[in-house]
């Protein structure tokens, strides 16, 4: 029996409600009725007191948190009788059959279920749907309290899980007329459920709409292109759970930055000394303010004292990227990209967070336009030049806050048994918390140590501590010596080859180092790397974000770079470089082999390493890469040879990725140092990649000159396999301005270059790239026979990226042959490869070509739709050229569906694109323009 009064029903549903006998009862305020909603979601259960302070309020309950919860259950039994029992420091709300409706809910969904496995869906179907009518709204509605949030995100998932049940049992049962809207509308409301889309598609194909179900992207209802649905984001990193003190510095960042109805963007600015706890309290702060901020938190670390602080423009890339902008698609210029991250938080409640920023003209591209976003930056300038609402400058922590972190740290009862030392260490500390932390953190592992130990240690150190890093004993002449006292404290407690790793690890510009990349750097074997690592991470040296992933804080990466410039020779940290690089290369070698299976190339790419690693082609990873190269040809200019190697075993892994925008810089650098070193094998190899990323760029006059010269260099150095390449790239950089004589000469002499070389991989990717130019020149047999030919050398190579390339050659072949049926078939088929393969741009042109064919086989509709669904492809690769043909075979497909205006709309795009990159297909789209009817006629 129920503990509460007869006739009690309790409703979680929607918005939370009890009801006695119809009537509606008094569940008091929000916050009231979040405790009662906890009780419930555990029903008949005890929950804890502290379990519901943090259910309630998160990390920062308030003092009277204990009585206001106390409060709450006594007004919920006046209203709800003996059915709320206390049990210790904990409550339980007895809830008895049939008096909650989440039970009801389940008892429904359980006996559906029951009912389908004894094969009656109509029975099943029945009671889904009278489960589903008892919501009234989202779960929990209006409640505050990070457990609120959670119950309301799990109830929902539930819903919609059993929903998909129930609109499974109406396929089942034939009811597909009218399922139609509804699953359209919930691919719209969740664009990215594959098992929502596949219930559409399933219902438009039993409803003899099977077109649709095949055209109709992800979310988009009759083909109306959506922008996939991307995760808010949280990108506040952690905040140690011992966070002590600032109350009031803390209470002025909420007021200031709390939305009311701002005019402009609110901007706080929080100063002090380096490990004076200005970050802690800025993400502390914020963490705080994530309810007021729901489209998401933004955070960026400036790196404002470093040698290299962050560039606003690779910042603006990384907000732009969590805001749902692709690496390839962000524009180059600055300016245009500030622009569109102003215009993607334009309306949006989003809080931004600036860390260790430099000064005023590093923050300000970085300040949004629109009043709902605030601004937290962190700095140790007073950055005179920012408008804020409100200026903090932190102090030291007083003694008493001091103490209370250290407590938190080492624990109240080692502090309670030495009292006086305690006070000691943190006057030692000078009251900077990361000294205190540091120090904490030693005490915290040897728990056997007094703290006069410690002490003791510290006095027995000596006056000085090196060169330009001030006093050795923490607050002995103010806190910035301190926290080089607390690092050299655990770097002194390091073996040789440790500390020699500690130092070798600040060497590269890197934001990280994977396990095999640092065991290379130190020239170690990695098991003893992993060793050394885990002990500098215990020591908290280093931070592990990920599995055998390292990375220093900032300050902790001066300070190991402090001390290399002190202990390792300049020739030891440019091994370090040099041995990093080679690792780099043979990890990339090793993804080209993969990628390039039989390609002559992998030969010729000649680390000493013997084996790489896995390599990942993200953007991080490329990043790296190509800042290792640029940093190692600073330090040893003569290593050319082996920076223009590790930049071409990246060629696969750019292709795939499109990130051929962030090559430009790096290989424009190590070619100018492989012409001024006379080496003209590295010349022709980073030369051919400038002019691969220039022509996937569009940027034809500017690759024409970069490959003519690579070539000549090439040929000078007797690198034929490289020459083959750059032969078929001045071909298709000839294509791309459709002069099909020079293409057609370039092919030929790359399959006699290949041929003559060996490189079987190039002239088969010579034959394939052939076949648009062949059929411009009307020698049909021959490009179909460079087809077949390609097609079976890929497929006996089993290289995946031929295959896919030659049955696109295919596509076109039969697209010119007037066998639309067959070009569109065989672009599918190479676009699924493509995709399957990760090569984004095969699936782009395929794309391309399939509208072609659409419109060959005189269906407009249907090549308007493929278009569309191309030039949402060649945005999110950012290929202008490939957008600016697709935007013209779109506008052509619209203005032949009769839809005048938008190919109005369309074919202006595409002529401004054309004319800008000087494509000569200008011309067509121009006349189709012309062609049509002047709007209002």
């Amino acid at each position: 029996m129920s503990g509460t009064r007869p006739g009690t029903y309790f409703s979680l549903l929607g918005p939370v409600q009890a009801h006695r006998d119809d009537s509606p009862l008094p569940l008091g305020p929000p916050q009231q009725r979040a405790l009662l909603a906890m009780l419930l979601c555990r029903r008949n259960a005890v929950v804890g007191l502290d379990e519901l302070i943090d259910g309630l309020w998160g990390g920062e309950p308030p003092r009277s948190a204990v009585g206001t919860v106390r409060s709450y259950a006594y007004r919920l039994r006046r209203v709800l009788g003996g059915g709320l029992l206390t049990h210790g420091r904990g409550y339980a709300l007895q809830v008895g059959p049939g008096e909650l409706d989440l039970t009801r809910f389940d008892e429904l969904t359980t006996r559906a279920r029951a009912h389908v496995g004894a094969g009656d869906p109509e029975a099943a179907r029945d009671l889904l749907a009278r489960a589903l009518e008892m919501w009234r709204g989202p779960a929990l509605a209006g409640l505050p309290g990070p457990q609120a949030r959670i119950q309301r995100e799990r109830l929902a998932e539930l819903r919609l899980s059993v929903l998909m049940e129930r609109v499974e049992l109406d396929l089942r049962l034939g009811g597909h007329g009218g399922l139609v809207a509804e699953l359209t509308g919930l691919c719209l409301e969740h664009p990215l459920n594959d098992r929502l889309r596949t219930l559409r598609d399933a219902a438009l194909e039993r409803g003899g709409r099977e077109r649709e179900a095949r055209t109709t992207p992800p979310g988009a209802p009759g083909g109306t292109s959506t922008p996939p649905h991307l995760p808010v984001p949280a990108q506040l990193p952690y905040v140690p759970g011992d966070f002590t003190g600032r109350a009031e510095a803390v209470r002025d960042l909420l007021d200031a930055l709390a939305p009311t109805a701002p005019e402009t963007v609110a901007v706080c600015a929080v100063g002090g000394i380096g490990g004076i706890g200005k970050t802690t309290l800025a993400v502390h702060a914020a963490g705080r303010l994530r309810e007021h901020f729901p489209d998401g938190q933004l955070y960026a670390n400036l790196r404002g004292v470093r040698e290299d602080p962050a560039d606003p423009a690779a910042v603006l890339a990384g907000f732009l990227r969590a805001l749902g902008v692709t690496d390839p698609a962000l524009p180059e210029e600055p300016r245009e990209r500030a622009a569109l991250y102003r215009t993607r938080l334009a309306g949006k409640r989003i809080l931004l967070v600036l860390d260790d920023a430099r000064d005023a003209a590093q923050i300000e591209p970085l300040l949004p336009g629109s009043p709902t976003c605030a601004v937290l930056v962190t700095s140790r300038s007073t950055l005179s030049g920012l408008p804020a609402a409100r200026r903090l400058r932190l102090d030291v922590l007083p003694a008493a806050e001091a103490l209370a972190l250290l407590g938190r740290i080492v624990g109240e009862e080692r502090i309670a048994a030495e009292p006086a030392e305690a006070a000691a260490l943190v006057e030692r500390c000078g009251g900077l918390p990361l000294a205190v932390r540091i120090a904490g953190s030693r005490l915290g592992t040897r728990p056997a140590w007094k703290l006069a130990d410690f002490l003791r240690l510290l006095d027995g150190r000596g006056p000085a501590s090196g060169p330009g890093f001030g006093p050795a004993f923490p607050g002995r002449d103010g806190p910035e010596g301190s926290v080089e006292a607390c690092f050299r404290l655990s770097y002194d407690l390091l073996d040789a080859g440790q500390a020699r790793l500690f130092r070798l690890m600040a060497v590269p510009r890197t934001p990280a180092l994977d396990l095999a990349s640092a065991a290379a750097l130190a020239g170690l074997d990695p098991a003893e790397a992993e060793r050394h690592l885990e002990r500098l991470t215990a020591l908290g040296l280093l931070e592990s974000p990920a599995p055998l992933t390292y990375r220093f804080h900032d300050l902790l990466g001066e300070f190991a770079a402090a001390r290399s410039e002190e202990r390792d020779a300049p020739g030891e940290r440019t091994a370090a470089l040099l041995r990093l690089a080679d690792h780099m290369l043979a990890c990339a070698r090793e993804a080209y082999a993969a990628e390039r299976p039989g390609h002559p190339l992998v030969g010729l790419l000649t680390p000493t390493t013997a084996r790489g690693a896995s390599f990942e082609a993200g953007p991080s990873h490329i990043e790296a890469v190509l800042a290792v190269a640029v940093q190692t040809l600073e330090a040893r200019p003569s290593a050319v040879g082996l920076i223009a190697d590790m930049l071409l075993a990246l060629d696969p892994a750019l292709d795939g990725s499109f990130l051929w925008a962030a090559l430009l810089a790096p290989a424009r650098r190590v070619l100018r140092t492989a012409e001024e070193q006379e080496d003209l094998r590295a010349a022709g190899r980073t030369g051919f990649l400038l002019g691969s990323a220039l022509t996937r760029l569009g940027r034809f006059d500017e690759a024409e000159a970069a490959l003519h010269d690579a070539e000549r260099a090439a040929a000078a150095a007797a690198d034929e396999v490289v020459r083959t390449e750059i032969l078929i790239c001045r071909a298709v950089a000839r294509q791309g301005r459709a002069d099909w004589t020079a293409a057609d000469a370039l092919y030929r002499e790359a399959i006699a270059a290949g041929t003559a070389c060996g490189n079987a991989w190039g002239t088969t990717n010579a034959r394939s790239n052939s076949v648009s130019t062949l059929l411009r020149l009307r020698r049909y047999e021959e490009a179909a026979e460079a087809c077949r030919l390609s097609l079976a050398a890929a497929r006996e190579g089993g290289d995946r990226y031929g295959e896919a390339h030659a049955l696109y050659s295919l596509g076109i072949v039969a697209r010119q042959g007037g066998r639309a049926a067959e070009a569109i078939a065989r672009h599918r088929e190479s676009a699924g490869l493509g995709v399957r393969g990760g090569y984004p741009a095969l699936e782009v042109m395929n794309l391309i070509s399939e509208t072609a064919a659409h419109l060959a086989a005189g269906h407009p509709r249907e090549a308007a739709e493929c278009g569309e669904r191309a030039l949402a492809a060649t945005q999110r690769l950012g290929w202008r050229a490939a957008q600016a043909r697709t935007l013209r075979l779109l506008g052509t497909a619209l203005a032949e569906s009769g839809d005048h205006a938008r190919a109005r709309t369309r074919l202006t795009q595409a002529l401004a694109h054309l004319e800008a990159l000087a494509l000569p297909e200008a011309a067509q789209a121009s006349a189709v323009l012309a062609s049509l009817a002047p709007p209002g006629h």
